[in-house]
């Protein structure tokens, strides 16, 4: 099969740096696109077989790539197009100090990004519920049954590349997808996969732009409502009154900027603003965004009484296959629900009743249920127990509980989060371009093999995070794009584990993590270097892996350094004011968790990694020194603590309904929701990625363990 010709084609500076103007998508936006695919654009075989080149296919990794570069060019077009959803790029200058003039600027652009996230997640959520086919098959029946009708893609039926990137986003968070094909019975979904062959086509290789044809607008459109053109949709959402059953419109973003930088658009009030508020004009009713998590959680309650649609978070096992059986632990809150709690959970979360109700409320009621004795035993339907529930149980109820935290849309997460923090991968495969590498089949091949290599250290090491790099990571988002031949993989390689990508990880546990997960590839393959790259972080994880050794050297080790100075003779990778083109550590995962956030640690850390840093520009001196290089360019050009494996400094909290790069683990928080559930692992909950899935006894006492690299748990 031939691969699609991007070695011989040339990156236009101007398609990097400067994107087309606004008006060349806007003036044109009614006409039907005249654009086709080109007649040479390299055609996908659509059930490819990937024997021979591992668990990815090199053409869906090539695709993908492009996919990504079409992702970067709409980013940012969006957020450099001055007045799109009435924000101004004028008011920045409004502010007499030019570094809040500075900063003013960046989170105006960010906030235009932020509102058309927004509004893509909305419409794909009309897209798949109204355009993907559902099964009535059993639920968990579906996951291995290779009968399940895929759906057949082509250029007619694909939605808008705002949604594509939704979607994508959605697939690289496997077991939430999973559990929402499961519950919303989208199973030829998850059968079927990513489009790639209709992605391809619909893609042009030199300006990334994507247009699969008019027969796709008029389908979307007819199908949806709304306009093929997210820029062009509706300027107001529609929302319900949960009092008089009333539409009400919001807007999508009000107001401006504000006085301060520092907490720009926290006062707005629009349904893509962090403070929605709108109240209905017949009743009074207030519409917030608790309000809508509060609602959606009353409507999961009446499905599950009236069609048996299990609540969210209790489809899964520990090891994120299903649970099969209904009166397992899994299902405890289902029976509690049911068989205990239905009408008063059913009245507190009727917000025409009960209109101060948030999610809090609901915990706190919650805890009390778990203090009583003989409503366990009632539900459990075990007069003799104790009446306790199980830790199992608890972190079952705690699992529900976590899909409400600050998300009231139908899906198991949070979408516009996850896409803005696929929006960091998106601007680092951007930056990096293997796509126009003249040795680009090549190079896949490696990254290939070095993602099968990481896969053995998290098969070996199940209780430990494992991280990954760049490249391991473009490989490892591609083969999470094929979810049934990923979830095959997965629980193969794993003995029943189904490894998940959680792209929420505390960026201190991160680092530490990373530079474990370069030491386990290191002694893996006898002696290569995990992060191919020459950043001053980079060298400073590399000089971790020396501590120790003293005169007792490994033949790994020693190859390993061998191995590392050869990087040093590279053109590709030297570096530009401390940084490099280099795949090293894949950070688009990283949070910042609130309550654990100590300056003394962070000062620890950062003391650490100059430590480190600083003991391998010695080693390159004395190595370089006899030939007269240059080491100046060596110097860090910021602090150490700051890049790369940070949280994405240019995601500004207040931009947002919910903070994408940073979550609350205090006490009653989110991370740390139901009282009697400590101790377990707070990713498990969805609200923390931190530990794993796998839950283990240890006298007595329940723990979690597991992996969060990239976000992965087992």
């Amino acid at each position: 099969m031939g691969k699609p010709d991007f070695a011989n084609s040339t990156k236009s500076a101007e398609a990097v740096t400067n994107p087309p103007p606004y008006s060349s998508i806007s003036e044109n936006i009614n006409e039907p696109p005249t654009y086709r695919p080109p007649e040479n654009s390299h055609t996908l075989s659509y059930d490819r077989c990937v024997g021979s080149e591992g668990p990815v296919a090199i053409d869906d990794c090539i695709t993908h790539l492009k996919f990504l570069s079409a992702a970067a060019k709409v980013r940012n077009l969006i957020r450099e197009t001055d007045k799109l959803f009435g924000i101004h790029d004028s008011e920045a200058k409004n502010f007499s100090d030019p570094r809040k003039c500075a900063q003013g600027a960046v989170r105006i652009q960010e906030k235009r990004w932020a509102v058309y996230v927004t509004r893509a997640v909305d419409r794909f959520a009309t897209w798949w519920q109204n355009c993907l086919p559902s099964s009535n098959k059993s639920r968990i029946s579906m996951v291995n049954d290779s009968s399940e009708t895929k759906i057949v893609w082509t250029a007619d039926t694909i939605p808008p590349l705002d949604v594509i990137m939704v979607w994508h986003a959605y697939m690289l968070n496997p077991r939430a997808f999973l559990e929402d094909c499961l519950r919303q019975s989208k199973m030829s979904v998850w059968a079927t996969g990513f489009p790639w062959d209709v992605i391809n086509t619909s893609i042009n290789k030199d300006t990334f732009e994507f247009h699969p044809g008019s027969a796709a607008r008029l389908n979307f459109e007819t199908k949806t409502g709304h306009c093929w053109e997210n820029i062009n949709d509706k300027p107001t959402k529609s929302l319900t009154c949960f009092g008089c059953k009333q539409e009400i419109s919001s807007q999508w973003t009000s107001g401006s900027i504000g006085c301060d930088p520092d907490v720009a658009f926290a006062h707005c009030v629009g349904y893509a603003d962090k403070s929605l508020r709108i109240s209905c004009p017949e009743c009074k009713s207030r519409i917030t965004h608790d309000s809508l998590s509060v609602q959606k959680l009353h409507n999961d309650v009446q499905r599950l009484l009236k069609d048996d649609v299990p609540m969210p978070g209790t489809l899964l096992s520990e090891h994120g296959t299903p649970a099969h059986d209904k009166n397992g632990d899994k299902s405890f809150p289902n029976r509690l629900i049911k068989e205990g709690i239905r009408s008063e959970l059913l009245e507190l979360t009727d917000l025409t009743e009960n209109e101060s109700t948030t999610i809090e409320t609901i915990r706190d009621r919650l805890e009390v249920f778990l203090k009583d004795r003989s409503l366990i035993r009632r539900v459990n339907k075990k007069a003799l127990s104790s009446g306790d529930a199980s830790l199992e149980e608890k972190m079952s109820l705690r699992n529900m509980l976590s899909r409400y935290w600050d998300n009231s849309s139908p899906f198991a997460i949070n979408l516009i989060g996850a896409v803005i923090r696929q929006g960091t991968f998106v601007g680092k495969m951007d930056d990096i371009d293997w796509l126009h590498s003249p040795t680009l089949t090549s190079n896949l091949t490696g990254f290939i093999s070095k993602y099968e290599t990481f896969f053995q250290i998290m098969a070996r090491n199940k209780g430990h995070a494992v991280v990954p790099t760049l490249d391991v990571d473009l490989i490892w988002h591609t083969h999470q794009l094929s979810p049934a031949r990923y979830y095959d993989f997965s629980t193969t390689q794993t003995e029943g584990i189904f490894v998940n990508h959680d792209d929420k990880v505390d960026e201190g546990k991160l680092t530490d993590a990373f530079a474990w997960t370069s030491r386990q590839y290191q002694k893996l393959t006898r002696g290569k270097v995990y992060s191919e790259c020459t950043c001053w972080y980079c060298e400073a994880v590399r000089e971790t892996h020396n501590e120790g050794l003293g005169r007792l050297i490994s033949q790994s080790a020693s190859q390993a350094k061998a191995n590392a100075a050869i990087l040093h003779g590279r053109t590709e990778n030297t570096p530009d004011g401390g940084q490099s083109q280099g795949p090293h550590i894949s950070s688009h995962s990283a949070v910042r968790i609130q309550a654990q956030t100590d300056p003394k640690s962070i000062q620890t850390k950062t003391a650490q990694l100059r430590s480190h840093w600083e003991k391998a520009q010695r080693r390159s001196y004395n190595r370089t020194a006899s030939t007269g290089s240059d080491n100046s360019h060596r110097n860090p050009s910021r602090d150490p603590f700051q890049d790369p494996y940070m949280r994405d400094p240019e995601i500004h909290r207040e931009a947002y309904p919910c903070n994408p790069a940073c979550v609350n683990a205090t006490p009653g928080a989110p991370g740390n929701c139901i009282s009697g559930t400590q101790g377990v692992g707070l990713e498990q909950g969805g609200c923390v990625s931190v530990t794993v899935a796998a839950q283990t006894r240890s006298k007595g006492k329940s723990f979690c363990a597991g992996m969060a690299g990239c976000g992965m748990n087992m």
